[in-house]
């Protein structure tokens, strides 16, 4: 089984061509100028090809309108993402990503039983980073008109549905925040389950969550334990909060 590539990020092999830039965007500015969401939606509209950098580490790569991939500073590298998926080895899936163009229809060609887990854990990736670089910022963008992304339009879809999708999630996650401020906040097990119940279900998900909980362990403990985002923690966190099955460590 192949290790992780050195420096745990995504090999990008771009390709850049002219294009016209979406009417009435500037190629390069700040968030706080013009909202990603804005220069995603003419993406969209006017069917352009291109990618959009943010700060250091974010990137939205869009084809002909459509979503092919999205990265943030917390995102895994995408051959992590595809090794979840069983179509590789990390190294094999690392080299093809330095070394190949549509990576997607090859994969498709080599692994077509494991194409809905593939569009089902790169949907969930680029919803993720979307979420994340959707938070209001005073970020730097620039945008490169032609360029695309190694992995190819097979698993491209809609921008504004994946958009909608992010926002939804920005929307919970601020009733979130009210109550788990922080990932260095610390959680337990509720001593007995609220006056008003006497039995509640406990999914193989919370279970997950409810195992690590001891008061001493952090939010930021329990992502980097369960691998998963921040967000679905958050939430599933969120949920038990509220029927009070878990209280402040």
């Amino acid at each position: 089984m192949g290790g992780r590539p050195a420096g745990g990020r995504n090999p990008i092999a771009s390709v850049a061509v002219t294009e016209p830039a979406p009417a009435e965007i500037p190629l390069s500015g700040t968030l706080d100028q013009v909202a990603l969401k804005q220069i995603l939606e003419v993406f969209g509209s006017s069917g352009a090809t291109g990618a959009v950098k943010v700060g250091d580490s974010g990137a939205v790569w869009c084809d002909a309108g459509r979503l092919v991939l999205a990265t943030s500073a917390a995102s895994p590298a995408l051959a992590d993402v595809l090794f979840g998926a069983g179509v590789g080895t990390l190294d094999e899936l690392a080299s093809l990503l330095a070394n190949s163009s549509d990576i997607g229809a090859q994969l498709s060609a080599q692994h077509p039983s494991a194409m809905p887990t593939v569009a089902r854990l790169i949907h969930e990736h680029n919803l993720n980073a979307l979420f994340e670089l959707l938070v209001p910022s005073a970020a730097p963008y620039r945008i490169s008109m032609g360029e695309s992304h190694p992995l190819g339009v097979t698993f491209a879809e809609p921008l504004a549905g994946v958009i909608d999708q992010a926002e939804q999630r920005l929307a919970i996650w601020r009733q979130i925040a009210a109550r788990i401020p922080s990932t260095s906040v610390k959680f337990r097990l509720a001593a007995e389950l609220p006056s008003a119940r006497s039995e509640r279900t406990i999914t193989a998900d919370e279970w997950r969550y409810l195992a690590q909980l001891d008061g001493r362990r952090s939010v930021a403990d329990l992502i980097n334990a369960t691998g998963e985002s921040a967000f679905r923690v958050c939430s599933g966190l969120y949920r038990l909060l509220l029927e009070g099955i878990i209280v402040d460590g």
